[in-house]
């Protein structure tokens, strides 16, 4: 498959950056991709596709020239084929995904999640500490989560801090849907060193957000530690979750910050699972969330 890429985009006369512009990313995740270094999800396969003008099932053909597929031979694959069976989590007969993209004039932001995924991520956000903490939540969740962000950095870093995270949570809540079959509730401690944190969440459509966490300095890199709680707040108001973040005790402002993030991402894993004894029920005895209790 990584080899039927490269071929493809060969064949067309393309070079990683001039493929990466029609599709809208990086040359770089283009390389990822065909080295198979990032995963094939459905949502790379369209844009691929798309961009070499192929169907999605062509780019899991064999290598072009080989003896299944000699020059000059027609793709084999149908342009709708069906896509290849990838193992879903117990009680769950759809993949749970989502993209989602935000452009103002402030940021331009493309997110896309993968609730059944095994925690495999691609961050780009140009904020480094917002970048690590965005791959603790991907691998902590096994959510898999692509992120590109341009943002105006020059100003700072609130706007592009915020809109990811609503990109973010916003993805999240799609990916849901009605949010039938969910355990709905996660509650985890996080140790980190001389650091414990408590992450508690409710998927309830509800978004809420509790922050007693406090850093005892105004940076960490060079990112405010008064963003963070910006980045919660956005995610939970766009993900509809209500959302308790209790930093317990620590001292260094890095442990505490990760911890939350780390803590956010247990719980979230938690509470999306789908209980396997109620896979087409809403968690809620009105038959749906949000709204009142």
């Amino acid at each position: 498959m990584t080899n039927r890429i490269q071929a493809l985009r060969k064949q067309k006369g393309l070079s990683q950056q001039a493929l990466a512009e029609r599709i809208g990313t990086s040359g770089q995740q283009v390389g990822n991709l065909e080295a198979g270094r990032r995963k094939l999800t459905q949502d790379w396969m369209e844009r691929l596709a798309a961009g070499l003008g192929c169907g999605p099932a062509d780019l899991l053909g064999s290598p072009l020239n080989s003896p299944l597929n000699p020059p000059g031979a027609r793709s084999s694959a149908l342009p709708n084929a069906p896509m290849p069976n990838i193992p879903l989590a117990p009680g769950v007969t759809t993949m749970r995904t989502a993209t989602i993209e935000r452009k103002t004039r402030e940021t331009q932001i493309r997110v896309t999640v993968n609730l059944d995924g095994g925690g495999e991520y691609s961050i780009s956000t140009g904020i480094g500490f917002l970048d690590h903490m965005l791959e603790q939540l991907s691998r902590h969740s096994l959510i898999d989560l692509e992120v590109e962000a341009r943002g105006d950095l020059h100003i700072d870093f609130h706007h592009t801090n915020e809109d990811t995270a609503i990109a973010i949570g916003e993805a999240v809540s799609q990916a849901l849907g009605d949010r039938a079959g969910i355990t709905r509730y996660g509650d985890v401690r996080i140790p980190m060193d001389e650091t414990l944190t408590r992450v508690t969440l409710d998927v309830s459509n509800r978004p809420y957000l509790i922050w007693q966490v406090e850093f005892t300095g105004p940076k960490l890199g060079e990112m405010d530690t008064e963003l963070f709680k910006e980045w919660f707040q956005a995610f939970a108001q766009a993900a509809g979750i209500t959302l308790h973040v209790e930093n317990i005790y620590g001292e260094n402002n890095h442990h505490i910050v990760e911890s939350c993030y780390k803590g956010l991402a247990r719980a979230l894993r938690q509470a999306i699972e789908i209980d396997p004894r109620k896979s087409d029920t809403v968690p809620s005895t009105k038959g749906v969330l949000g709204g009142s209790l």
